[in-house]
């Protein structure tokens, strides 16, 4: 008698909630949460770092008690971080939250992110990852190579002593690398999702998302960033490294050593941000498998709105 095969575990479904910052995913999700048992999963590459609530647009304390949240507040701004890390943790909670009798639900507009759960990263046998270079090439025509080149300098000093930092080719193949995770015969091989999908986009009128962009901006200096920013000095976090070259913490920074004034950081703040929310809507719009939801001028916790996310989400999964 031949003795019975191991049944192979049924990976969990997944969902996720994708589009430009400022476009309301978190609203949406809150809301959602009101209709399905979810917990999330944020896909920010910047929330990850404790001590940088407002410039992130980190969930509020109410707003984690009232939804469960994974993923945040992994380490000091002082820290490195990779794609890499990000990804064992969040494969490492999936069955966690699903074991619970909950969804999981990727939330965030980090693309690289998302794209390495979803359709896998393999760091091992790929010495340069396609997602990494594409984002930082896009960094580079938007803010030139001075800032990578510093930037590389604070994520790997041995590489960046051994690099032509005047070369842009040089130095982002350098980035690349180290952004990635470092030593590449060390890093984790990751295959794309095996469970089901229902990955939903949110959008809004260019004229509408850049509003939003701007009132934030706004409001993130008239509450709290400033101080962030100061606290992060106070760290001698370096001003070139991921966290501090965020996007309202480089201008933040130049207002508390009185380099600029506040109206000047609010307006470069707000220009950033706009180019970025550019950027991750064109990574975004390239997957067929997003089912996009116009969210139009609505506030994103519109009960229409999120009733027709929610039916997409049990569609999708169901199908």
């Amino acid at each position: 008698m031949t003795a019975a095969r191991p049944r192979r575990a049924v990976a969990p479904p997944l969902a996720a909630v994708l589009g430009p910052t400022a476009v309301g995913k978190t609203e949406f999700v809150l809301a959602l949460a009101q209709r399905l048992p979810i917990e999330v999963l944020v896909a920010d590459s910047r929330q990850v770092y404790r001590g940088m609530d407002i410039g992130t647009a980190k969930p509020t304390p109410a707003e984690q008690t009232a939804v469960t949240h994974h993923l945040i507040d992994l380490v000091e701004p002082d820290e490195p971080f990779s794609v890499a890390v990000w990804l064992e943790r969040a494969r490492a909670v999936i069955p966690e939250i699903r074991a619970r009798g909950r969804l999981p639900v990727v939330v965030g507009g980090t693309g690289l992110y998302v794209s390495a759960l979803v359709d896998g990263l393999d760091l091992v046998s790929q010495p340069h990852a396609p997602e990494i270079r594409q984002q930082l090439t896009a960094e580079f025509e938007a803010g030139g190579l001075a800032p990578l080149a510093a930037r590389l300098s604070v994520v790997d000093p041995l590489v960046a002593a051994q690099t032509d930092l005047d070369n842009p080719r040089r130095v982002l193949r350098a980035l690349e690398r180290g952004l990635a995770g470092g030593r590449t015969d060390a890093l984790p091989r990751s295959e794309p999702y095996p469970g089901r999908l229902a990955l939903l986009g949110l959008r809004r009128p260019t004229k509408v998302l850049d509003a939003r962009i701007g009132d934030r901006a706004l409001a993130m200096f008239g509450s709290g960033l400033l101080d962030e920013a100061r606290m992060m000095i106070e760290r001698g976090v370096s001003p070139a490294s991921p966290a501090a070259s965020g996007h309202g913490y480089a201008e933040a920074i130049r207002v508390a050593t009185g380099e600029w004034g506040l109206n000047q950081a609010i307006e470069a703040t707000a220009r950033r941000v706009r180019q970025y929310a550019r950027r991750q809507w064109r990574w975004f719009r390239r997957d067929t498998r997003i089912v996009w939801l116009a969210v139009g001028d609505l506030p994103a916790s519109d009960p229409e709105l999120v009733g027709r996310g929610s039916d997409l989400v049990a569609s999708l999964l169901n199908h």
